[in-house]
C-alpha cells in the first residue's frame, strides 16, 4: 500500500507541473511570427483613435501580408502536396521583386522617400502581374481581397509621394513566361513567397516609420515646456 500510495503521490506531482508549464507558454498567432521575422513588435493600434495615417498604412500592410501569406500557404499544399517544406523548392523559384538594404527601410540608413518609393514600384509590380494568380483557381474571395488592399495601400502611398507616371524606379516589366502546368505552380508560388516577403519588410518598415513620427510627436509637444524651465 505505502509503494501505491507513494506512486500516487509522484503521479499527481508530475501533472500539476505539466500543467503549470503549458498554462505558461505563451500563445503566438501570425503577428508574432511578423513580428519575430521583422525584428520589431508589431503594435497593435486597433482601437486607438483617431489614428495616424501611418499608423493606417501598417494596418493595411498588416491584413494584406495575413492574406497573401495565407493564399500562399494554401497553393503550396494543393499544388506541392507532396512535400511540407517550402525551402525545398527554392532552387526552382523565380526571381521576382524584393526589397533590399540598399532601399532605406532598415534603421541603420532610414529613408522615408527612398523606402516608400521602392515599396510602391515593388507593390505595384505584383499589381500588375496577379493576373497570373487571378488563373490559379485559388480561393476566389483571398484573391479579390489581395487586390483590392495592394491598389489601397498603393493609393496610400501615392498620396503622399504623389507619384506622376514614370516617376518611380522602373522594375523589369516583361511578361512572365509560363509554358508548362510544372513552370504554371513553381512560378505562381514563386509569385505568393515573395510578395509574402515584401509584406513582412513592408510592415516593418511602415511600423518603424509610424515610431518614428510618434517619437517626433512627443519631442515636440515637450519644447514649450523646456523652453520655459530653461528660461526660468
Amino acid at each position: 500500500m505505502p509503494s501505491a500510495q507513494n506512486a500516487a503521490l509522484f503521479l499527481s506531482a508530475v501533472l500539476a507541473a505539466f500543467l503549470s508549464l503549458v498554462h505558461a507558454v505563451p500563445a503566438y498567432s501570425g503577428l508574432a511570427e511578423l513580428s519575430e521575422t521583422s525584428g520589431d513588435e508589431v503594435q497593435d493600434v486597433e482601437g486607438k483613435s483617431p489614428l495616424s495615417e501611418r499608423q493606417k498604412w501598417h494596418l493595411m500592410a498588416r491584413d494584406l501580408h495575413r492574406d497573401v501569406k495565407t493564399l500562399r500557404d494554401q497553393q503550396f499544399e494543393r499544388d506541392f502536396r507532396e512535400t511540407v517544406n517550402m525551402t525545398a523548392y527554392e532552387g526552382v523559384r523565380i526571381t521576382t521583386p524584393l526589397l533590399t538594404p540598399s532601399d532605406g527601410c532598415l534603421s541603420r540608413n532610414f529613408s522615408a522617400d527612398l523606402c516608400l518609393s521602392r515599396i510602391y514600384s515593388i507593390l505595384s509590380w505584383y499589381e500588375e502581374n496577379w493576373s497570373l494568380i487571378e488563373n490559379e483557381n485559388l480561393t476566389s474571395s483571398l484573391v479579390k481581397d489581395i487586390k483590392r488592399g495592394t491598389k489601397r495601400l498603393l493609393e496610400a502611398i501615392n498620396s503622399q509621394l504623389q507619384i506622376a507616371d514614370g516617376g518611380v524606379d522602373q522594375i523589369s516589366r516583361a511578361p512572365l513566361s509560363v509554358r508548362s502546368a510544372w513552370m504554371r505552380k513553381t512560378t505562381t508560388h514563386s509569385i505568393l513567397f515573395n510578395f509574402t516577403s515584401v509584406m513582412i519588410d513592408t510592415c516593418r518598415a511602415v511600423h518603424y516609420m509610424s515610431k518614428r513620427k510618434a517619437a517626433h510627436r512627443a519631442k515636440d509637444t515637450k519644447r514649450p515646456a523646456d523652453w520655459s524651465s530653461d528660461k526660468n
